[in-house]
């Protein structure tokens, strides 16, 4: 490498300044290890920052990656943070990746949805978002 670098830069100034550099990424890109994927929010039945004029009966989340059954929660709150979902938050059968929940009916107002997950690479990812339901 020194060669390459006597070759490619003429001048010692250069060469001081660069060598660093090219050593510091040499570095960096060999001690990276594998990149593995973490449960990401995909989608959402209601949309987040969505306005609805029909109350859903569940929210429905689905996640970029598979989750842990045991290790998923979901709720729904109102504007006053009192939960208005039927706890009853299941990932469901034959697809790893949606969670639900079950909720009471709804009034006009803003609702706020939370969760909290574990993929099955054991990454924990939490996250909320709101709808509205409108009259």
């Amino acid at each position: 490498m020194v060669n390459f670098l006597r070759r490619a830069l003429p001048g010692s100034g250069a060469r001081a300044r660069i060598a660093p550099l090219l050593a510091a990424a040499a570095l960096s890109l060999a001690s990276a290890g594998p990149a593995w994927p973490h449960a990401h929010l995909k989608s959402a039945a209601p949309a987040a920052d969505s306005t609805v004029r029909k109350p859903p009966e569940r929210v429905v989340i689905s996640f970029t990656e598979a989750l842990e059954p045991k290790l998923a929660r979901l709720t729904v709150e109102d504007g006053a943070g009192k939960r208005v979902d039927k706890d009853d938050a299941a990932v469901a059968r034959g697809d790893s990746k949606r969670l639900s929940v079950g909720v009471n009916p709804l009034a006009p107002g803003t609702y706020t949805v939370r969760w909290e997950i574990t993929s099955v690479d054991t990454h924990r990812t939490s996250g909320q978002f709101t709808f509205i339901v409108k009259p």
